[in-house]
């Protein structure tokens, strides 16, 4: 959310773009809360000094603790921890390999998939986010694990939910946080599908797609090996999605972290500490790309009154 702070901020300050005012926007994971937040009121101000650690009336996502922290344990005794891990073991696989698949009711109760719970972006986000989805394009992604197929919410068609829930189900990371239940389906973190699921705004029709990849890394100014083997499935699969929306006829622009940034953001990306300078380096990115002459001509369009744009 800090990588996404800074540069979504030097996009509004540096390249006078209104990035809420996106015709649609797409969420996945952290993305999501982003996407529904910005959708709902928040700036990108609003984002940039909570990553500072200087809003002053905001506190930080994740700055809880307690029983009201993104980490809660679902578990209470040495048997509940093995039952959740054979349920997130469960969980994770149905993640990974695809296909029509449903654990019997029974099963599923008997070891239920999940070790934390994400209290506190339960409470905050049924508190902040309206009930009612914003009136504006806001697709947010998840995985249903019984199919395994993409789950785009607030898409017409979807399935019912609030935003609040959809923001959960978008970021339940298999395994990890509790899957949330829509209706018949179980779903966990979009990631599992794709960290950007970038083509979805070509299939929505918009000529100019900025995608904010945190998870990818920067191709021209790529990290060491290990660096980029951690990160190899998200960058492949962005790279994936972007020749799929050029051939489409769109302009993609990218936001992917380079070896700098990713020496930064360090291996925990959950963690607490250091979040300004996560923000003040994607922000110092985002700024000297778009002075390039590639973004300066991608971005002159957007004057254009017919153009559609996605983020």
């Amino acid at each position: 959310m800090s990588y996404h702070a800074g540069v979504l901020r030097a996009l509004e300050v540096e390249g006078g773009i209104d990035v809420a005012a996106a015709d649609l926007i797409i969420g996945t994971s952290a993305g999501s809360v982003v996407g529904a937040y910005l959708r709902t009121g928040w700036t990108t101000e609003d984002f940039w000094l909570l990553a500072l650690g200087t809003h002053p009336e905001l506190e930080p996502i994740g700055s809880r603790r307690g029983n009201e922290s993104v980490f809660v344990p679902t578990f209470s005794s040495a048997m509940d921890f093995m039952r959740r891990g054979l349920g997130s073991a469960y969980v994770m696989s149905r993640s990974v390999l695809r296909g029509p698949l449903r654990m019997p009711y029974g099963l599923r109760n008997a070891f239920p998939g999940g070790m934390f719970n994400m209290e506190e972006g339960r409470t905050r986000f049924a508190e902040e986010l309206p009930a009612e989805w914003p009136s504006k394009p806001l697709w947010l992604c998840a995985v249903d694990i019984n199919s395994g197929r993409r789950v785009v919410l607030g898409r017409e068609g979807s399935p019912e939910a609030s935003l609040a829930t959809a923001v959960l189900a978008s970021c339940a990371i298999p395994g990890v946080y509790q899957p949330v239940r829509v209706g018949r389906m179980t779903l966990v973190d979009g990631g599992a599908h794709s960290t950007t699921n970038l083509d979805l705004a070509a299939k929505f029709g918009c000529d100019l797609i900025i995608g904010v990849a945190p998870m990818a890394f920067d191709t021209v100014r790529a990290p060491d090996p290990m660096r980029q083997l951690v990160r190899r499935i998200p960058a492949r699969m962005l790279s994936s999605e972007v020749a799929t929306a050029r051939r489409a006829g769109a302009t993609v622009l990218t936001m992917r972290p380079s070896a700098r940034e990713l020496r930064i953001h360090g291996l925990n990306m959950m963690r607490r500490t250091g979040l300004d300078r996560v923000a003040q380096a994607a922000y110092a990115s985002t700024a000297k790309a778009l002075q390039t002459d590639r973004f300066q001509e991608a971005l002159s369009q957007l004057a254009a009154p017919t153009y559609r744009n996605g983020a």
